[in-house]
């Protein structure tokens, strides 16, 4: 009887460790069909991704005005651009995309990985060139309309200092392409601009003191500094220097008709 009852535990527990057994080779071939089914997907999808490649390069393309993508269209398409950049980032190139270990990841991913750096470099270029010509745009009183021309008419805003000028030269100094130059020809000008600007009006400053005319003052020089006015594009500070001549043309006038009846007074000028 004892017999009979340790023989039917044995049979039962025999029972449980190959039902045990099926389910964990069950399990296990399971785990190896899913992991060749990784592999697999990896390996199509790599090849699905090259082509991505060249469609986001040829979208990439279409953000500058010809092929050589130096000058950016205008405008920028900024949503459009940061859609491109997420597809970019989203490229599978890694193991760790397809949750797989290296050592299980056979696909060759070396164009796909190369191809989406310079993917990514190129979108850096684009925003960084979009950045610099916001950045001189914000010291003009109008956007150029064409970046690419060195004959473009720019004209500085009443707030531009050399300082920011400098900061921008700065931020391309190490950019040496078609665009750059184009960059730099524009704040050789605006720089023109402020220096112009700048010396007429400590010139001008200096032939008038606390509402007195000062030895600077005499008719040559006035007529001497009065002749470049015109040559202040910005028609704001051409307005403060032009108020400035003629608070000293009045001065001036007084002061030879103060003179005029000293001469004929017999008195001597002052």
């Amino acid at each position: 009887m004892a017999k009979n009852k340790w023989l039917g535990k044995g049979i039962y527990i025999g029972v449980i460790a190959v039902s045990i057994g099926i389910c964990f080779l069950g399990i296990r071939s399971n785990a190896n069909q899913e992991q060749k089914r990784k592999v697999e997907y990896a390996k199509t999808t790599i090849k699905n991704e090259a082509i991505k490649i060249q469609r986001l390069n040829n979208q990439i393309s279409q953000f500058y005005q010809v092929d050589n993508k130096e000058f950016l269209v205008e405008p920028l398409e900024r949503e459009k651009l940061r859609d491109t950049e997420r597809a970019i980032i989203t490229l599978k190139t890694e193991a760790s995309d397809f949750d797989l270990e290296n050592k299980d990841f056979s696909a060759d991913t070396l164009e796909v990985a190369q191809g989406k750096k310079e993917l990514l470099l190129q979108i850096e270029d684009i925003k960084n060139k979009s950045d610099i010509q916001k950045q001189v745009t914000e010291l003009l009183v109008e956007a150029p309309t064409n970046w690419s021309s060195p004959n473009e008419v720019i004209v500085i805003n009443e707030k531009t200092t050399m300082d920011q000028i400098s900061m921008i030269r700065d931020n391309i100094s190490k950019t040496k392409n078609l665009w750059s130059q184009s960059i730099t020809t524009f704040l050789n000008e605006m720089d023109a601009q402020v220096k112009q600007y700048e010396d007429l009006k400590q010139a001008v400053d200096k032939m008038e003191k606390e509402g007195r005319l000062t030895d600077d003052a005499s008719p040559d020089n006035f007529i001497h500094l009065f002749d470049q006015l015109d040559q202040v594009k910005n028609e704001s500070l051409k307005k403060d220097l032009s108020d400035k001549f003629d608070r000293i043309d009045e001065l001036l006038k007084k002061q030879e008709t103060v003179d005029s009846v000293k001469e004929e007074e017999g008195l001597p000028s002052e």
